[in-house]
Order: C-alpha cells, then structure tokens, then sequence
C-alpha cells in the first residue's frame, strides 16, 4: 500500500517510518514503503500452488486469493481480481514502453 497523494483510499495503519522499518523486513520495506518490486522468479510468493489468501504484510488486510492467481509469465504473482477492492490500490505504469496495471 502506498502512501502517495494519487492513492484512491485512506488508510486507518499510520505509524511512523521507524515503526515501519522495525516490523518490516528490508525487502517488504522496499516494496510497501518505496515503491520497490523484487527482482522477477525471485520472490517467495511468485511460483506459489498453494491453496490460500495473500495479506498486506503493513496492516493484514486480505489481498488477493489463490483462486485468482494466475501463470503471467513475468516472474510475479499475479492475480485477476482482489478480495475485497477497497483492499488495493491500482494504477496504470507506463514504464517500459507499455501499459501495466500496479
């Protein structure tokens, strides 16, 4: 979840970012906190089977199910539909010369 002004939701989590750097590991610090990815087929979500629903690691809040994952060839967990869609932000990214949903 990011804290930038172009975030459709607010929020009820705030603490502060040393809070956030001592409950997070550096890598979920990156992501949550400073817009980081992992590097693709690296992370320990990408490749998961399991049956499950994906948390926020900043606040618990359910993301996405495995029932709505899906093989997008990319190295990323990737999903078709949250759990509940107040849960998670999107956005268009245009880097790479082509239009991503984040």
């Amino acid at each position: 979840m990011s804290s930038d002004s172009d975030s459709k939701n607010e929020y009820n989590v705030q603490k502060s970012e040393e809070q956030w750097k001592k409950e997070l590991t550096d890598q979920q610090y990156h992501v949550l906190r400073e817009q980081g990815t992992e590097k693709a087929f690296t992370g320990k979500s990408w490749d998961e089977k399991r049956d499950g629903t994906y948390v926020c690691a900043g606040c618990g809040h359910p993301l996405y199910s495995s029932e709505t994952k899906y093989e997008s060839g990319t190295g990323w967990p990737s999903f078709w539909k949250p759990v509940e869609d107040d849960n998670v932000d999107t956005r268009a990214d245009n880097s790479l010369f082509m239009t991503r949903t984040e």
